[in-house]
Protein backbone atom coordinates (compact mmCIF):
# COMPACT_ATOMS: atom_id res chain seq x y z
CA UNK A 1 0.00 0.00 0.00
CA UNK A 2 1.29 3.46 -0.87
CA UNK A 3 1.96 5.74 2.11
CA UNK A 4 -0.75 8.41 2.47
CA UNK A 5 0.15 10.03 5.79
CA UNK A 6 2.91 12.52 6.63
CA UNK A 7 4.52 10.40 9.36
CA UNK A 8 4.89 7.49 6.95
CA UNK A 9 6.66 9.68 4.41
CA UNK A 10 8.92 11.11 7.12
CA UNK A 11 9.85 7.60 8.22
CA UNK A 12 10.73 6.65 4.63
CA UNK A 13 13.02 9.65 4.25
CA UNK A 14 14.72 8.99 7.60
CA UNK A 15 15.60 5.50 6.35
CA UNK A 16 18.21 7.05 4.07
CA UNK A 17 20.60 7.43 7.02
CA UNK A 18 22.62 4.47 8.29
CA UNK A 19 25.77 3.83 10.31
CA UNK A 20 28.66 5.13 8.15
CA UNK A 21 30.42 2.48 6.13
CA UNK A 22 33.27 2.74 3.62
CA UNK A 23 32.09 4.55 0.48
CA UNK A 24 32.47 3.40 -3.09
CA UNK A 25 32.57 5.72 -6.08
CA UNK A 26 32.07 9.29 -4.92
CA UNK A 27 29.32 11.62 -6.06
CA UNK A 28 29.92 15.26 -7.03
CA UNK A 29 28.65 16.40 -3.62
CA UNK A 30 31.03 14.02 -1.82
CA UNK A 31 33.98 15.24 -3.91
CA UNK A 32 33.15 18.83 -3.00
CA UNK A 33 33.09 17.90 0.69
CA UNK A 34 36.48 16.19 0.37
CA UNK A 35 37.96 19.23 -1.38
CA UNK A 36 36.55 21.47 1.35
CA UNK A 37 38.09 19.28 4.05
CA UNK A 38 41.46 19.30 2.27
CA UNK A 39 41.31 23.09 1.93
CA UNK A 40 40.64 23.46 5.65
CA UNK A 41 43.61 21.19 6.44
CA UNK A 42 45.86 23.24 4.15
CA UNK A 43 44.74 26.47 5.80
CA UNK A 44 45.49 25.02 9.23
CA UNK A 45 48.96 23.89 8.09
CA UNK A 46 49.71 27.33 6.64
CA UNK A 47 48.70 28.92 9.93
CA UNK A 48 50.92 26.55 11.92
CA UNK A 49 53.90 27.21 9.62
CA UNK A 50 53.37 30.93 9.91
CA UNK A 51 53.33 30.73 13.71
CA UNK A 52 56.54 28.67 13.90
CA UNK A 53 58.54 30.93 11.60
CA UNK A 54 60.72 33.61 13.32
CA UNK A 55 60.89 36.85 11.35
CA UNK A 56 64.42 38.19 10.65
CA UNK A 57 65.52 41.28 12.58
CA UNK A 58 64.46 44.50 10.94
CA UNK A 59 67.22 46.90 9.77
CA UNK A 60 67.51 50.16 11.69
CA UNK A 61 65.15 52.83 10.43
CA UNK A 62 66.74 55.92 8.87
CA UNK A 63 66.34 59.15 10.80
CA UNK A 64 63.30 61.14 9.79
CA UNK A 65 63.85 63.76 7.17
CA UNK A 66 61.68 66.46 5.78
CA UNK A 67 62.52 65.23 2.29
CA UNK A 68 61.53 61.68 3.11
CA UNK A 69 58.04 60.86 1.89
CA UNK A 70 55.81 58.78 4.19
CA UNK A 71 55.54 55.14 3.11
CA UNK A 72 52.40 54.21 1.16
CA UNK A 73 50.32 51.11 1.85
CA UNK A 74 51.10 48.28 -0.57
CA UNK A 75 48.45 47.85 -3.21
CA UNK A 76 46.72 44.49 -3.61
CA UNK A 77 45.52 43.13 -6.93
CA UNK A 78 43.47 40.02 -7.40
CA UNK A 79 45.35 37.11 -8.88
CA UNK A 80 43.84 34.32 -10.95
CA UNK A 81 43.51 32.16 -7.82
CA UNK A 82 41.45 34.87 -6.09
CA UNK A 83 38.60 34.72 -8.61
CA UNK A 84 36.98 31.63 -10.07
CA UNK A 85 34.54 31.61 -12.98
CA UNK A 86 32.30 28.58 -13.28
CA UNK A 87 28.79 27.48 -14.07
CA UNK A 88 26.66 24.70 -15.46
CA UNK A 89 24.22 24.02 -18.24
CA UNK A 90 21.76 21.34 -19.30
CA UNK A 91 19.67 20.29 -22.29
CA UNK A 92 16.98 17.61 -22.54
CA UNK A 93 15.02 15.64 -25.14
CA UNK A 94 11.54 14.59 -24.09
CA UNK A 95 8.87 12.40 -25.65
CA UNK A 96 5.52 11.76 -23.90
CA UNK A 97 2.12 10.27 -24.64
CA UNK A 98 0.22 13.48 -23.75
CA UNK A 99 -1.71 14.75 -26.77
CA UNK A 100 -0.67 18.40 -26.36
CA UNK A 101 3.00 17.80 -25.56
CA UNK A 102 4.98 16.78 -28.61
CA UNK A 103 8.49 15.35 -28.55
CA UNK A 104 10.84 18.26 -28.05
CA UNK A 105 14.32 19.45 -27.19
CA UNK A 106 14.47 21.82 -24.22
CA UNK A 107 17.38 24.06 -23.33
CA UNK A 108 16.78 23.82 -19.60
CA UNK A 109 19.20 26.47 -18.36
CA UNK A 110 22.67 27.93 -18.50
CA UNK A 111 24.15 29.38 -15.33
CA UNK A 112 27.25 31.56 -14.95
CA UNK A 113 28.86 31.92 -11.55
CA UNK A 114 31.74 33.84 -10.04
CA UNK A 115 33.47 33.22 -6.71
CA UNK A 116 35.94 35.84 -5.48
CA UNK A 117 38.22 35.93 -2.44
CA UNK A 118 38.18 39.70 -1.96
CA UNK A 119 40.47 39.70 1.07
CA UNK A 120 41.29 37.48 4.02
CA UNK A 121 37.93 36.19 5.37
CA UNK A 122 35.90 38.16 2.78
CA UNK A 123 34.25 36.26 -0.08
CA UNK A 124 31.77 37.25 -2.78
CA UNK A 125 29.64 34.92 -4.91
CA UNK A 126 27.31 35.66 -7.84
CA UNK A 127 25.21 33.27 -9.94
CA UNK A 128 23.15 34.34 -12.96
CA UNK A 129 20.70 31.94 -14.60
CA UNK A 130 19.42 31.98 -18.20
CA UNK A 131 16.49 29.58 -18.29
CA UNK A 132 15.03 28.43 -21.62
CA UNK A 133 16.41 31.63 -23.11
CA UNK A 134 17.69 32.02 -26.66
CA UNK A 135 16.98 35.68 -27.24
CA UNK A 136 15.59 38.80 -25.63
CA UNK A 137 14.99 41.78 -27.89
CA UNK A 138 13.39 45.12 -27.07
CA UNK A 139 12.39 47.54 -29.84
CA UNK A 140 11.19 51.09 -29.29
CA UNK A 141 10.45 53.85 -31.79
CA UNK A 142 9.78 57.51 -31.08
CA UNK A 143 7.27 59.64 -33.00
CA UNK A 144 8.53 61.35 -36.10
CA UNK A 145 5.70 62.84 -38.09
CA UNK A 146 2.90 60.90 -36.53
CA UNK A 147 2.69 62.77 -33.25
CA UNK A 148 1.72 60.64 -30.23
CA UNK A 149 0.56 57.84 -32.54
CA UNK A 150 4.19 57.34 -33.55
CA UNK A 151 5.14 55.74 -30.20
CA UNK A 152 5.63 51.96 -30.33
CA UNK A 153 7.37 49.35 -28.19
CA UNK A 154 7.74 45.60 -28.54
CA UNK A 155 9.51 42.85 -26.60
CA UNK A 156 10.52 39.57 -28.21
CA UNK A 157 11.85 36.51 -26.41
CA UNK A 158 11.79 32.73 -26.56
CA UNK A 159 8.86 30.86 -24.96
CA UNK A 160 8.85 30.67 -21.12
CA UNK A 161 12.29 32.26 -20.99
CA UNK A 162 13.69 33.75 -17.82
CA UNK A 163 16.78 35.61 -16.62
CA UNK A 164 17.21 35.21 -12.90
CA UNK A 165 19.73 36.34 -10.30
CA UNK A 166 20.05 33.08 -8.40
CA UNK A 167 22.69 34.11 -5.87
CA UNK A 168 24.66 37.26 -5.11
CA UNK A 169 26.11 37.65 -1.64
CA UNK A 170 29.08 38.80 0.42
CA UNK A 171 30.38 36.64 3.26
CA UNK A 172 32.53 37.71 6.21
CA UNK A 173 34.04 34.70 8.01
CA UNK A 174 34.26 35.83 11.64
CA UNK A 175 35.25 32.26 12.54
CA UNK A 176 34.81 28.86 10.88
CA UNK A 177 31.55 28.38 12.77
CA UNK A 178 30.19 31.94 12.34
CA UNK A 179 30.18 33.40 8.82
CA UNK A 180 28.01 36.43 8.19
CA UNK A 181 26.33 36.41 4.77
CA UNK A 182 24.20 39.14 3.14
CA UNK A 183 22.58 39.48 -0.29
CA UNK A 184 20.55 37.15 -2.49
CA UNK A 185 20.85 33.81 -0.68
CA UNK A 186 19.44 30.34 -1.30
CA UNK A 187 16.73 29.53 1.25
CA UNK A 188 17.98 26.57 3.35
CA UNK A 189 14.76 24.53 3.25
CA UNK A 190 15.58 20.94 2.28
CA UNK A 191 18.81 19.64 0.77
CA UNK A 192 17.80 20.01 -2.87
CA UNK A 193 17.27 23.77 -2.90
CA UNK A 194 20.80 24.45 -1.64
CA UNK A 195 22.35 21.75 -3.87
CA UNK A 196 20.29 22.01 -7.06
CA UNK A 197 22.86 22.29 -9.91
CA UNK A 198 21.69 20.10 -12.81
CA UNK A 199 25.09 18.48 -13.37
CA UNK A 200 25.11 17.16 -9.78
CA UNK A 201 22.05 14.96 -10.38
CA UNK A 202 21.75 11.77 -12.40
CA UNK A 203 18.14 12.27 -13.61
CA UNK A 204 17.20 14.81 -16.31
CA UNK A 205 14.22 16.30 -14.42
CA UNK A 206 14.00 17.92 -11.01
CA UNK A 207 11.81 16.48 -8.27
CA UNK A 208 8.08 17.15 -7.88
CA UNK A 209 8.45 18.42 -4.31
CA UNK A 210 11.02 21.04 -5.27
CA UNK A 211 9.96 21.99 -8.80
CA UNK A 212 7.20 20.14 -10.66
CA UNK A 213 4.45 20.64 -8.06
CA UNK A 214 6.48 22.76 -5.67
CA UNK A 215 5.61 21.79 -2.15
CA UNK A 216 8.21 24.38 -1.23
CA UNK A 217 6.61 27.82 -0.75
CA UNK A 218 8.45 28.85 -3.97
CA UNK A 219 9.87 26.48 -6.56
CA UNK A 220 13.58 25.63 -6.60
CA UNK A 221 15.98 27.23 -7.11
CA UNK A 222 14.46 29.48 -4.45
CA UNK A 223 16.47 32.49 -3.32
CA UNK A 224 15.57 35.54 -1.25
CA UNK A 225 17.17 38.85 -0.29
CA UNK A 226 18.30 38.70 3.31
CA UNK A 227 21.17 38.19 5.71
CA UNK A 228 22.25 35.83 8.43
CA UNK A 229 24.89 33.33 9.52
CA UNK A 230 26.21 29.92 8.48
CA UNK A 231 29.09 27.75 9.59
CA UNK A 232 30.62 24.36 10.32
CA UNK A 233 31.04 23.10 13.88
CA UNK A 234 33.44 20.13 14.29
CA UNK A 235 32.35 17.70 17.03
CA UNK A 236 35.41 15.47 17.10
CA UNK A 237 34.93 11.83 16.26
CA UNK A 238 31.19 12.42 15.85
CA UNK A 239 31.70 14.39 12.63
CA UNK A 240 30.51 17.91 11.81
CA UNK A 241 27.43 20.03 12.39
CA UNK A 242 26.51 22.50 9.65
CA UNK A 243 23.94 25.26 10.00
CA UNK A 244 22.41 28.12 7.99
CA UNK A 245 20.09 30.78 9.44
CA UNK A 246 18.74 33.83 7.56
CA UNK A 247 16.19 36.62 7.88
CA UNK A 248 14.74 37.63 4.50
CA UNK A 249 11.87 39.36 2.69
CA UNK A 250 10.21 36.00 2.06
CA UNK A 251 7.46 34.59 -0.15
CA UNK A 252 4.49 36.82 -0.98
CA UNK A 253 1.38 36.67 -3.15
CA UNK A 254 2.19 38.24 -6.49
CA UNK A 255 0.28 38.83 -9.71
CA UNK A 256 0.85 37.93 -13.33
CA UNK A 257 -1.29 39.07 -16.27
CA UNK A 258 -2.13 36.88 -19.26
CA UNK A 259 -3.93 38.50 -22.21
CA UNK A 260 -5.64 36.72 -25.09
CA UNK A 261 -7.30 38.39 -28.11
CA UNK A 262 -10.43 36.46 -29.12
CA UNK A 263 -11.82 36.32 -32.63
CA UNK A 264 -15.14 37.58 -31.27
CA UNK A 265 -13.67 41.05 -30.71
CA UNK A 266 -12.88 40.53 -27.02
CA UNK A 267 -9.53 41.09 -25.33
CA UNK A 268 -9.51 38.77 -22.32
CA UNK A 269 -7.05 39.42 -19.49
CA UNK A 270 -6.65 37.11 -16.50
CA UNK A 271 -4.88 38.42 -13.42
CA UNK A 272 -3.52 35.42 -11.52
CA UNK A 273 -2.47 35.84 -7.89
CA UNK A 274 -0.16 33.11 -6.55
CA UNK A 275 2.76 32.74 -4.08
CA UNK A 276 6.15 33.67 -5.49
CA UNK A 277 9.57 34.45 -4.06
CA UNK A 278 9.85 37.83 -2.38
CA UNK A 279 10.79 41.09 -4.00
CA UNK A 280 14.33 42.42 -4.28
CA UNK A 281 12.92 45.94 -3.98
CA UNK A 282 10.81 47.41 -1.17
CA UNK A 283 9.00 44.55 0.57
CA UNK A 284 5.23 44.40 -0.03
CA UNK A 285 4.63 43.42 3.60
CA UNK A 286 5.82 44.69 6.94
CA UNK A 287 6.93 41.38 8.43
CA UNK A 288 10.05 39.43 7.55
CA UNK A 289 10.53 35.69 7.11
CA UNK A 290 13.11 33.37 8.62
CA UNK A 291 14.67 30.05 7.61
CA UNK A 292 17.02 27.67 9.43
CA UNK A 293 18.71 24.37 8.59
CA UNK A 294 20.83 22.16 10.84
CA UNK A 295 22.65 19.12 9.41
CA UNK A 296 24.84 16.47 10.98
CA UNK A 297 27.48 14.70 8.89
CA UNK A 298 29.25 11.88 10.77
CA UNK A 299 31.46 11.25 7.71
CA UNK A 300 31.76 12.29 4.07
CA UNK A 301 28.86 10.77 2.11
CA UNK A 302 26.52 10.70 5.10
CA UNK A 303 24.23 13.51 6.29
CA UNK A 304 20.91 14.02 8.00
CA UNK A 305 19.30 17.45 8.19
CA UNK A 306 16.24 19.31 9.42
CA UNK A 307 15.05 22.74 8.31
CA UNK A 308 12.17 25.17 8.76
CA UNK A 309 10.71 28.35 7.23
CA UNK A 310 8.19 30.84 8.67
CA UNK A 311 6.82 34.17 7.44
CA UNK A 312 3.86 36.21 6.24
CA UNK A 313 2.78 35.54 2.64
CA UNK A 314 0.11 38.24 2.14
CA UNK A 315 0.93 41.81 1.03
CA UNK A 316 -0.21 44.67 3.23
CA UNK A 317 -3.49 45.25 1.32
CA UNK A 318 -4.67 41.76 2.38
CA UNK A 319 -5.26 40.35 5.89
CA UNK A 320 -2.11 39.12 7.62
CA UNK A 321 -1.57 35.37 7.09
CA UNK A 322 1.49 33.17 7.54
CA UNK A 323 3.06 30.27 5.73
CA UNK A 324 5.32 27.81 7.49
CA UNK A 325 7.23 24.79 6.24
CA UNK A 326 9.43 22.06 7.70
CA UNK A 327 11.68 19.53 6.02
CA UNK A 328 13.79 16.51 6.91
CA UNK A 329 16.37 15.12 4.51
CA UNK A 330 19.28 12.72 4.42
CA UNK A 331 21.86 10.89 2.42
CA UNK A 332 24.00 7.82 3.06
CA UNK A 333 26.56 5.79 1.15
CA UNK A 334 26.86 2.03 1.45
CA UNK A 335 29.67 0.83 -0.77
CA UNK A 336 28.58 1.49 -4.39
CA UNK A 337 25.01 2.27 -3.23
CA UNK A 338 23.60 5.68 -2.31
CA UNK A 339 20.26 6.46 -0.71
CA UNK A 340 19.07 10.06 -0.64
CA UNK A 341 15.71 11.63 0.16
CA UNK A 342 13.76 14.65 1.30
CA UNK A 343 10.34 15.29 2.86
CA UNK A 344 8.69 18.75 2.91
CA UNK A 345 5.50 19.91 4.65
CA UNK A 346 4.06 23.39 3.94
CA UNK A 347 0.96 25.02 5.41
CA UNK A 348 -0.78 28.26 4.37
CA UNK A 349 -2.85 29.68 7.23
CA UNK A 350 -6.16 31.56 6.95
CA UNK A 351 -6.83 30.96 3.24
CA UNK A 352 -10.56 31.69 3.61
CA UNK A 353 -9.87 35.03 5.33
CA UNK A 354 -7.33 35.90 2.63
CA UNK A 355 -9.93 35.11 -0.07
CA UNK A 356 -12.46 37.40 1.60
CA UNK A 357 -9.89 40.17 1.82
CA UNK A 358 -9.03 39.61 -1.81
CA UNK A 359 -12.73 39.98 -2.74
CA UNK A 360 -12.92 43.29 -0.90
CA UNK A 361 -9.74 44.52 -2.59
CA UNK A 362 -10.82 43.65 -6.11
CA UNK A 363 -14.54 44.51 -5.62
CA UNK A 364 -15.62 42.67 -8.79
CA UNK A 365 -14.34 39.36 -10.16
CA UNK A 366 -14.97 40.42 -13.76
CA UNK A 367 -15.84 43.71 -15.43
CA UNK A 368 -15.99 45.01 -18.95
CA UNK A 369 -14.63 48.20 -20.45
CA UNK A 370 -15.43 49.32 -23.98
CA UNK A 371 -12.17 50.14 -25.78
CA UNK A 372 -13.05 50.24 -29.47
CA UNK A 373 -12.73 48.12 -31.43
CA UNK A 374 -12.21 45.54 -28.61
CA UNK A 375 -14.22 44.72 -25.50
CA UNK A 376 -11.81 44.15 -22.62
CA UNK A 377 -12.77 41.47 -20.07
CA UNK A 378 -10.63 41.24 -16.94
CA UNK A 379 -10.87 38.28 -14.54
CA UNK A 380 -9.08 37.76 -11.24
CA UNK A 381 -7.97 34.35 -10.04
CA UNK A 382 -6.56 33.40 -6.62
CA UNK A 383 -4.50 30.29 -7.41
CA UNK A 384 -1.64 28.13 -6.20
CA UNK A 385 -2.81 28.00 -2.58
CA UNK A 386 -3.55 24.90 -0.54
CA UNK A 387 -4.15 24.55 3.16
CA UNK A 388 -1.36 21.96 3.27
CA UNK A 389 1.11 20.62 0.76
CA UNK A 390 3.42 17.78 1.63
CA UNK A 391 5.45 15.17 -0.17
CA UNK A 392 8.77 13.44 -0.54
CA UNK A 393 11.23 11.96 -3.00
CA UNK A 394 13.50 8.98 -2.42
CA UNK A 395 16.47 8.03 -4.62
CA UNK A 396 18.32 4.72 -4.73
CA UNK A 397 21.53 4.81 -6.79
CA UNK A 398 24.09 2.20 -7.78
CA UNK A 399 27.48 3.35 -9.11
CA UNK A 400 29.70 1.01 -11.12
CA UNK A 401 31.95 0.68 -14.16
CA UNK A 402 32.89 -2.76 -15.56
CA UNK A 403 36.61 -3.46 -15.80
CA UNK A 404 36.14 -4.90 -19.29
CA UNK A 405 35.09 -1.41 -20.49
CA UNK A 406 38.21 0.41 -19.24
CA UNK A 407 39.74 0.31 -22.74
CA UNK A 408 36.49 1.11 -24.54
CA UNK A 409 35.58 4.52 -25.96
CA UNK A 410 33.68 5.23 -22.72
CA UNK A 411 36.61 4.58 -20.41
CA UNK A 412 39.88 4.85 -22.29
CA UNK A 413 40.45 8.60 -21.91
CA UNK A 414 39.02 9.10 -18.42
CA UNK A 415 40.49 8.37 -15.03
CA UNK A 416 37.38 7.27 -13.14
CA UNK A 417 34.23 7.04 -15.35
CA UNK A 418 30.98 5.87 -13.79
CA UNK A 419 27.68 4.29 -14.73
CA UNK A 420 24.82 5.15 -12.36
CA UNK A 421 21.46 3.39 -12.15
CA UNK A 422 18.86 5.49 -10.31
CA UNK A 423 15.38 4.58 -9.12
CA UNK A 424 13.29 7.49 -7.78
CA UNK A 425 9.91 7.30 -6.07
CA UNK A 426 7.93 10.50 -5.41
CA UNK A 427 4.58 11.38 -3.82
CA UNK A 428 2.85 14.71 -3.23
CA UNK A 429 -0.45 15.46 -1.49
CA UNK A 430 -2.38 18.73 -1.83
CA UNK A 431 -5.10 19.17 0.81
CA UNK A 432 -7.54 22.04 0.47
CA UNK A 433 -6.20 23.12 -2.94
CA UNK A 434 -8.00 26.31 -4.06
CA UNK A 435 -9.53 25.71 -7.50
CA UNK A 436 -11.92 28.65 -7.90
CA UNK A 437 -12.97 31.75 -5.98
CA UNK A 438 -16.23 33.53 -6.82
CA UNK A 439 -17.25 36.91 -5.43
CA UNK A 440 -19.70 39.65 -6.28
CA UNK A 441 -19.06 43.20 -5.23
CA UNK A 442 -16.98 42.89 -2.07
CA UNK A 443 -18.56 39.64 -0.85
CA UNK A 444 -17.09 36.17 -1.27
CA UNK A 445 -19.88 33.97 -2.65
CA UNK A 446 -18.05 30.64 -2.96
CA UNK A 447 -14.64 29.02 -2.78
CA UNK A 448 -13.99 25.64 -4.37
CA UNK A 449 -11.32 23.36 -2.91
CA UNK A 450 -10.23 19.82 -3.58
CA UNK A 451 -7.82 17.19 -2.31
CA UNK A 452 -5.35 15.85 -4.85
CA UNK A 453 -2.27 13.66 -5.08
CA UNK A 454 0.53 13.31 -7.62
CA UNK A 455 2.77 10.23 -7.81
CA UNK A 456 5.76 9.60 -10.02
CA UNK A 457 8.13 6.67 -10.55
CA UNK A 458 11.39 7.11 -12.48
CA UNK A 459 14.06 4.66 -13.61
CA UNK A 460 17.23 6.21 -14.99
CA UNK A 461 20.67 5.33 -16.32
CA UNK A 462 23.53 7.82 -16.40
CA UNK A 463 27.12 7.91 -17.64
CA UNK A 464 29.70 10.23 -16.08
CA UNK A 465 33.04 10.33 -17.93
CA UNK A 466 34.17 12.95 -15.38
CA UNK A 467 32.39 14.13 -12.21
CA UNK A 468 31.12 17.40 -13.73
CA UNK A 469 29.61 15.94 -16.93
CA UNK A 470 26.69 13.52 -17.12
CA UNK A 471 24.66 11.90 -19.91
CA UNK A 472 21.21 10.91 -18.62
CA UNK A 473 18.43 8.64 -19.86
CA UNK A 474 15.23 7.98 -17.93
CA UNK A 475 11.70 6.64 -18.15
CA UNK A 476 9.11 8.23 -15.89
CA UNK A 477 5.44 7.64 -15.18
CA UNK A 478 3.37 10.37 -13.51
CA UNK A 479 -0.24 10.00 -12.39
CA UNK A 480 -2.92 11.73 -10.31
CA UNK A 481 -6.54 11.18 -9.22
CA UNK A 482 -8.54 9.11 -11.70
CA UNK A 483 -10.36 11.26 -14.23
CA UNK A 484 -8.60 14.48 -13.18
CA UNK A 485 -6.08 16.44 -15.23
CA UNK A 486 -2.37 16.53 -14.43
CA UNK A 487 -2.33 20.14 -15.62
CA UNK A 488 -4.19 21.24 -12.49
CA UNK A 489 -1.52 19.98 -10.09
CA UNK A 490 1.75 20.28 -12.03
CA UNK A 491 3.45 23.26 -13.66
CA UNK A 492 5.11 21.38 -16.52
CA UNK A 493 2.52 18.99 -18.00
CA UNK A 494 -0.05 20.54 -20.40
CA UNK A 495 -2.51 17.69 -19.92
CA UNK A 496 -6.07 17.88 -21.24
CA UNK A 497 -9.16 17.31 -19.13
CA UNK A 498 -9.21 13.67 -18.03
CA UNK A 499 -5.52 13.02 -18.81
CA UNK A 500 -4.52 11.68 -15.40
CA UNK A 501 -1.43 9.70 -16.46
CA UNK A 502 1.69 10.63 -18.43
CA UNK A 503 4.51 8.39 -19.61
CA UNK A 504 7.74 10.02 -20.76
CA UNK A 505 11.16 9.12 -22.08
CA UNK A 506 13.90 11.63 -21.31
CA UNK A 507 17.46 11.98 -22.52
CA UNK A 508 19.57 14.76 -21.07
CA UNK A 509 23.08 16.17 -20.99
CA UNK A 510 24.35 18.33 -18.13
CA UNK A 511 27.79 19.81 -17.64
CA UNK A 512 29.68 21.96 -15.18
CA UNK A 513 32.93 23.85 -15.45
Amino acid sequence: MLPRRPFVAVAMVLLVWFVPLPAGAASVEDLEQKLKALQQQMDELKQQIKQTQTPPPSPPSPPPSAATEPPTAPSRTLSISDFKIGGYGSVRFEATDLRDLKSTFTFRRFVLSGDATIANRLRGVVELEFERLTELEVERTSPQEGGLRGFSQSIESSDKSEISLEQAWLQFALTDWAKFRAGMVLVPLGRFNINHDDNKWDLPRRSLVDRGVSVLPAQAAWSEVGMGFNGDIPIGRFGTLTYEAYVMNGVALDSSIETVARGTGELEAEVEIRPRRGTANIDVKNEKAGAFRLAWSPAIGHEIGASAYYGRYTPDFLPAARVWAVSVDGKTTLGPFEIEGEYVFTRYDDILRVARGFARAVSERAFEAEVPPLTTVIEFDLAGLAATKHGYWLDLRYRFFPAVMRQSILGRWFENPQFIVTARWEQVWLDGLVREVDFTGSELTSITKEHRFVDRATLGFAYRPVPLVVFQAAYERTWTDHGKSLAGVTNFLPARAGEDTANAFLFGVAFGF
